[in-house]
């Protein structure tokens, strides 16, 4: 009786054998598959990541083969924007208003890492959209003796252990008669982001100057106009709803700015 019962469900119990060595045969394979895709997108972001440390270690110790610093490496691929400085200190009112005619809000620098005549190439567009030509170079920072940090400003103090970078702007010429570029030169110090060290950010006021007759050696005036900033074009952020309700700014209206 035994053995007719095991010989009855032999063929079931194969079938089932059959089949879950298939479903075995077939986990395994995928399994295989997955493992490959995994190393070879692995070895793709390894490669990437190798390349980019490779590069970033070349412009160590401030040395670059195209004149470019670690820093600048690190800063090339953003856009930066110079907001206006007080210009009421420009005695010229023609070199004045042309100043304030760019100058009237912020102008974004898109940075090249291509040398220049005075620096890596920039370019430097307008409110209006008007394209001027533009360099960046690392500059030396102001030391100070031991002596001198207590009666040093912040901005002065900082800027003796950081790297400082200059953004410089050519203006057109005042008149069609002249093929003088007055320049516009912002100094600012810059230091590693405290959540990323790979993002740089500038620290500080910075201080503006202006060449009203360009590199020119046989006139080098030049006009210091006090302090402004350099910052990171950033997107108004967005008002929560739940945070906005029942504010009294948000329901009689609000002049224009951000809150």
């Amino acid at each position: 009786h035994h053995t007719t019962v095991a010989s009855s469900l032999h063929p079931c119990y194969c079938i089932k054998m059959v089949g879950i060595s298939f479903r075995v045969v077939c986990l395994l394979y995928c399994c295989l598959h997955y493992v490959r895709a995994q190393g070879f997108l692995r070895e793709g972001f390894n490669s990437q990541m190798g390349s980019d440390a490779r590069n970033e270690l070349k412009l160590s110790d401030n040395e670059s083969a195209n004149g470019m610093s670690r820093e600048m490496f690190l800063m090339k691929s953003i856009d930066w924007e110079l907001h206006p400085a007080d210009f009421s200190g420009i005695k010229d009112s023609r070199l004045r208003r042309h100043v304030e005619t760019f100058f009237k809000r912020p102008v974004v620098m898109k940075l090249s890492p291509r040398n220049g005549k005075h620096g890596l190439r920039a370019m430097g567009l307008s409110h209006s959209g008007k394209r001027l030509r533009g360099f960046w170079r690392q500059v030396g920072g102001l030391p100070l003796k031991s002596n001198d940090f207590l009666t040093a400003s912040y901005d002065d103090a900082v800027r003796t252990r950081l790297s400082v970078l200059e953004f410089e702007v050519q203006l057109p010429p005042l008149d069609k008669k002249t093929k003088t570029l007055p320049s516009v030169i912002y100094r600012f110090a810059v230091e590693p982001g405290s959540m990323n060290a790979k993002c740089m950010v500038p620290r500080g006021a910075c201080r503006v100057r202006i060449l009203p007759n360009g590199h020119n050696p046989n006139d080098n005036e030049i006009l210091h106009l006090g302090k402004a900033h350099v910052s990171l074009p950033m997107k108004s952020g967005i008002v929560d709803p739940g945070w906005a309700r029942g504010r009294i700014v948000f329901r009689k209206g609000r002049s224009t700015g951000m809150v």
